[in-house]
């Protein structure tokens, strides 16, 4: 079946997923990100090495039940004075659901916490 333009613009495709997060005692939600914001996200890294990575993209990702985002680019800070244990479990979490691959990675740069990660195994 070929899908017409009303088709694609009108489907669901931005999903969630329940991630446990017993620190906190309970779960969160995290969502795959707009094409938009993955655009936003990845011209602001590659202008310059953005500080708390992890958080900045955790904060486009969290989300309540219904897929709205929790936190705004205001939060960031907030955010990143949590668990850094769970931050980084959470953003590997996002990374991967939001299908972040090493390509990916590489286009950003090789600053980027995952490309650190991939160089130092």
């Amino acid at each position: 079946m070929v899908l017409s333009k009303k088709a694609i613009l009108e489907a669901k495709d931005i999903k969630t997923k329940e991630v446990d997060v017993p620190e906190w005692g309970g779960a969160v939600c995290i969502r795959v990100i707009s094409g938009a914001d993955r655009d936003v996200f990845e011209q602001a890294y590659s202008e310059k090495k953005m500080d708390a990575f992890r958080t900045r993209f955790l904060v486009l990702t969290i989300c309540d039940a219904s897929g709205e985002r929790m936190f705004t680019n205001d939060e960031v800070e907030a955010l990143n004075k949590k668990s850094s244990k769970v931050l980084n479990r959470l953003f590997d979490e996002a990374w991967e659901f939001n299908a972040f691959t090493p390509a990916a990675v590489e286009a950003l740069g090789n600053d980027s916490p995952s490309a650190q990660s991939a160089s130092s195994t």
